[in-house]
């Protein structure tokens, strides 16, 4: 019984050494590129983060569906990783033409720590360690927030994303590209608004306030703006008192 017990803890610890030295490979040669947000694309509508690389998701989850088994899963990172070739790529030349050719990591790793880092990216990559106790507890709450987040989500798309977020055009001047809005674009105003108001209920409350009355004198960017943009048009009927709640917090919470 006593063996046992010390094949399974030296199991599980094996197990999770092995999964955290996997991620500190991770982080160290893939991160940069593959999961540190560089920018953001607005065109069409939809806020898509921009990478030096395909995002590390996006890659597991295509390279897991051109490979048949875990097993050619590693043996082709470990191959890419080592030497990196175009007609090897899983994204073809659009991807290569866009970011450029992966450099070799040859040397840099051992051929275990390669196993690891592949396994690593396989079986753990994206997955948070968390108690079934904790899982079981917080299942509800967690789904009911979800599901306020997306009704939230959708009353901002409803009612400001077209004005606030939408690309109409960019600005070349100054030879600078800006892009170019229907009213001041949703993250300076959240920005904006946050140094303006000190508490998050005064934001909320200023949020509620101007969506039903809008008026120049409440205006935190002033004269110039209504100039451009116009005065809001008021959402007073639009939602409920609840909604403009909801959508005041998520706006709150948006761009943190």
């Amino acid at each position: 019984m006593k063996v046992k017990n010390i094949v399974l803890y030296t199991l599980l610890t094996t197990s999770t050494l092995f999964s955290q030295s996997g991620e500190e490979f991770f982080n160290k040669y893939c991160a940069e590129c593959h999961t540190t947000i560089l920018g953001v694309d607005e065109s069409g509508g939809k806020i898509k983060n921009i990478y030096g690389a395909p995002y590390a998701k996006d890659v597991i989850h295509k390279l897991k569906t051109e490979t048949k088994t875990k097993e050619e899963f590693i043996s082709f990172i470990k191959d890419y990783i080592n030497e990196p070739d175009k007609r090897k790529s899983v994204y073809g030349k659009k991807a290569i033409k866009q970011f450029g050719l992966m450099p070799s990591l040859k040397g840099a790793m051992t051929d275990s720590e390669s196993s690891i880092l592949a396994e690593y990216l396989y079986s753990d990559y994206g997955k948070e360690p968390q108690k079934t106790e904790e899982k079981v507890v917080s299942y509800e709450k967690d789904e009911k927030s979800a599901q306020l987040e997306k009704a939230n989500e959708e009353l901002f798309n409803k009612y400001c994303a077209e004005c606030h977020v939408t690309v109409l055009g960019v600005d070349e001047s100054g030879g600078k590209i800006t892009n170019i809005h229907g009213a001041p674009y949703a993250k300076d105003v959240i920005h904006k608004l946050k140094t303006e108001t000190k508490t998050k209920e005064e934001f909320v409350d200023f949020i509620k306030d101007y969506i039903n009355e809008p008026d120049r004198r409440k205006s935190i960017y002033g004269k110039k703006a209504i100039k451009q943009f116009g005065l809001m048009p008021s959402l007073k009927g639009a939602m409920t008192d609840s909604e403009s709640s909801g959508l005041a917090e998520y706006l709150y919470h948006k761009y943190d």
